[in-house]
């Protein structure tokens, strides 16, 4: 299942649907030893429990997820089941792995060179570091979202500019 389906699905309010096709997508990719497609399913099924609260399934999908495309050596993959855990956590009131989830998904899209999904990634750590007190951590990591984010306009750049002055100020960021 492609994201724009996926996305389709969470409009439409059709979860179960979603759920049922990605579970037979998942059985056929594992009937035919694919691992990538199996990773993928695993994601996207990890994905479609949590948002249906089945959050135990979820977590035991993302981690298995997020193993293949280790053994798969695929860097963005992993970053996106890793992304995904992070929200998991972050749901769960599990803060401090939350976090620790978000940087370590945000480095290894980076790693992967899947800028799109790090920008948001990144910007969900900075929202998430605002909402609990992190000030300079928000601001922090949105200068590095800025800085990856593809197809910067020139105000993007302008905010980067901006908002890596008190970093740089208070020995944060390196100019």
């Amino acid at each position: 299942m492609n994201q724009t389906e996926l996305q389709q699905h969470i409009e439409a309010g059709t979860l179960a649907q979603a759920a049922s096709q990605l579970e037979e997508e998942r059985a056929a990719a594992q009937e035919k030893n694919e691992p990538q497609n199996l990773a993928l399913a695993a994601n996207d099924l990890g994905i479609v429990y949590l948002l249906q609260n089945r959050t135990d399934e979820a977590r035991s999908l993302l981690t298995e997820a997020q193993q293949l495309f280790i053994q798969a050596n695929d860097a963005a993959g992993q970053g996106r089941a890793t992304g995904n855990l992070a929200e998991l956590e972050e749901r769960a009131g599990n803060g401090d792995a939350a976090s620790a989830l978000y940087m370590q998904a945000a480095d290894l899209l980076h790693e992967g060179k899947a800028f799109e999904d790090e920008y948001a990634t990144r910007r969900r750590l900075s929202r998430y570091y605002l909402t609990h007190g992190g000030t300079m951590m928000s601001l922090r990591e949105t200068v590095k979202a800025l800085t990856v984010k593809p197809n910067a306009s020139w105000w993007d750049r302008f905010l980067c500019f901006f908002y890596r002055l008190p970093l740089q100020l208070m020995g944060l960021d390196k100019p």
